[in-house]
């Protein structure tokens, strides 16, 4: 149908004023390759115009993130002005994650494709992002040494200091970045294992390109300084100490001012837990040591210490059976922490899907992740994000972090109330068709789509949205359809020699308390949402912002039922 340009569907998908594009979507046939790129070209062009503009996703002098950007309730368009409106004046390393990978895949080409490149950013906005990033980077590092090159979470703009002590706003002149209040003399792990693995990507894919000219070949080595100045502190500073095998969650500086001369300047912060031995994200972090950490401090290069990291993890790793009430049948999956699809962010970044068990293992995952939507009758699937208005998320106030399923879960679940786009993101990465049509169907909850892309969260009756747009849950979904860094991370692991040792310890690590015999998920693809899932008003006039632009009584609901792509 797309190739009829008279078609009345195709002018509406031609329409980018239209930005509530996911009714178009769906009847459509998620395993046709075509159907496939036209949407995400279609997602990549309403998310670009929050990742890619400077003064919403990120700072426009820093080049730096800002944590997420707010909302106008009534119109769904952005709101600005000073603080509450605006952007959030700060971020973290994990925000920085994702936004560099996303450079690192738009500067590389070959994973995406030129066409498809050039609709996350163009090269002359990812070379002045990189140029400015890592120019604020390199300043924080030369303030406060004892850093180590990673980050706290900061502000964006940089500090005002002084007794009111805080983030710089838009209108104020830019300066060094500094920590937030919360994050004076603290360092977390969790996040800057990504951003140390986004590091490595997007210094290779520079060196790779070095030779076209010597635009290329500085900001190469600027981003290999910031990579070799990770591998050099690691160690020492979120290592805890001889014998311990534990990675500090947060570390605590001793003096932010004084370089990174031994563990001695560090501490661990006694948070809950307070070390990454999970099965999860904080595993990057502990990849990222062993592979490319400088234990030359530690006898045999740190290899009884490296070994005991794995060890530790080990106990955490635990294989549960799901049981399907329908039939009973039981399907094997790693047990979550509160089984948050955030916590499969590692599957975004490294190629752990590459290996056979380990593939199965998560495959099996999403697997119940989306019959348990399917079997609760929820219009999508959980993840941790800010919750709407109406919906309460107990002690931490507005932020749902306890969502999951519980019968797969190790800690209590406490909130079903509210779901995000970003929950597809892992199923899309081990079958992205049908990971693209749950992200569709949560798009298509009542007021969920706006000009700038997806809003962070839905109520799952379709009532209410929270109305902002972060990081976390816009971009870890396009990167994923992007088939994350994975891909682009083996190969630059085989050109080190580091693929197999990653491999093995993985493998091991799976091994251990996996087998190719477990019960898995049946058949070759996982199960489609079905459209009854929606609530009846879903497709309504008020279920769209009205800055949106659709027609859609008279445009998109009468084209629904006819489209058959």
């Amino acid at each position: 149908y797309m190739a009829d340009k008279s078609n009345k569907l195709y002018q509406m998908y031609e329409d980018a004023s239209c930005c509530r594009f996911s009714e178009l979507f769906h009847r459509a046939d998620w395993q046709d390759d075509t159907t496939r790129k036209l949407f995400i070209s279609r997602v990549l062009g309403a998310e670009r115009r929050f990742f890619a503009e400077a003064g919403v996703a990120f700072d426009p002098d820093t080049g730096m993130t800002y944590d997420g950007h707010a909302l106008d309730e009534t119109t769904g368009e952005l709101k600005r002005g000073p603080p509450p409106a605006g952007p959030f004046g700060f971020s973290a390393a994990s925000k920085e994650a994702l936004h560099v990978s996303l450079l690192a895949l738009a500067v590389e080409k070959e994973q995406v494709g030129e066409g498809t490149a050039k609709l996350i950013y163009s090269e002359d906005e990812a070379f002045e992002i990189l140029e400015k990033k890592v120019r604020s980077m390199e300043a924080m590092d030369a303030a406060e040494p004892g850093f180590g090159g990673f980050l706290p979470w900061f502000c964006s703009r940089g500090v005002k200091q002084g007794p009111d002590r805080r983030c710089l706003t838009p209108q104020e002149e830019a300066s060094t970045l500094g920590a937030t209040n919360d994050f004076v003399g603290k360092v977390p792990g969790l996040d800057n294992g990504q951003l140390a693995w986004a590091t490595y990507a997007v210094s290779k894919v520079l060196r790779s390109r070095a030779e076209e000219g010597p635009r290329y070949a500085s900001l190469a080595t600027r981003w290999e300084q910031r990579l070799q100045r990770m591998r050099t502190t690691a160690v020492p500073i979120f290592y805890a100490g001889r014998g311990t095998g534990a990675l500090r969650a947060v570390a605590r500086i001793r003096n932010t001012t004084k370089d990174v001369l031994n563990a001695s300047d560090y501490d661990t912060v006694p948070v809950h837990p307070s070390y990454l031995d999970d099965a999860y994200e904080g595993e990057l972090l502990v990849l990222f040591v062993d592979l490319l950490g400088d234990w030359s401090s530690y006898p045999n290069n740190g290899k009884e210490e490296r070994n005991k990291m794995w060890e530790r993890k080990q106990i955490r790793l635990k294989a549960i059976n799901f049981t399907n009430p329908e039939d009973d049948s039981k399907i094997t999956v790693q047990e979550g922490f509160w089984f948050s699809s955030h916590e499969q962010w590692k599957l975004m970044v490294l190629p752990y899907l590459e290996i056979p068990l380990v593939k199965q293992v998560f495959t099996n995952s999403e697997y119940v992740r989306v019959v348990n939507s399917i079997q609760l009758r929820i219009p999508g699937l959980f993840a941790s994000s800010h919750a709407p208005p109406d919906v309460e998320c107990g002690r931490l106030g507005g932020y749902c972090n306890a969502v999951g399923i519980q019968a797969v879960a190790s800690q209590p679940v406490h909130w079903d109330q509210s779901v995000s786009p970003y929950g597809a993101y892992p199923v899309m990465l081990v079958d992205m068709p049908s990971g693209l049509a749950w992200y569709n169907t949560m798009l298509s909850l009542p007021k969920m789509q706006t000009v700038t892309g997806s809003v962070e969260a839905a109520r799952v009756d379709g009532t209410s949205v929270a109305s902002i747009l972060t990081w976390d849950t816009k971009v870890t979904s396009v990167v994923a359809m992007l088939r994350g860094t994975g891909p682009l991370i083996s190969k630059m692991l085989q050109e080190d020699g580091l693929s197999e040792q990653f491999q093995e310890r993985v493998s091991t690590f799976y091994g251990e308390k996996f087998s190719r015999a477990m019960s898995s998920a049946p058949g070759q693809h996982l199960p489609m949402p079905p459209p009854q899932l929606l609530p009846s008003h879903w497709a309504e006039r008020s279920a769209a912002f009205p800055s949106c632009g659709c027609d859609l009584v008279n445009g998109t609901r009468r084209l629904s039922e006819s489209l058959i792509v």
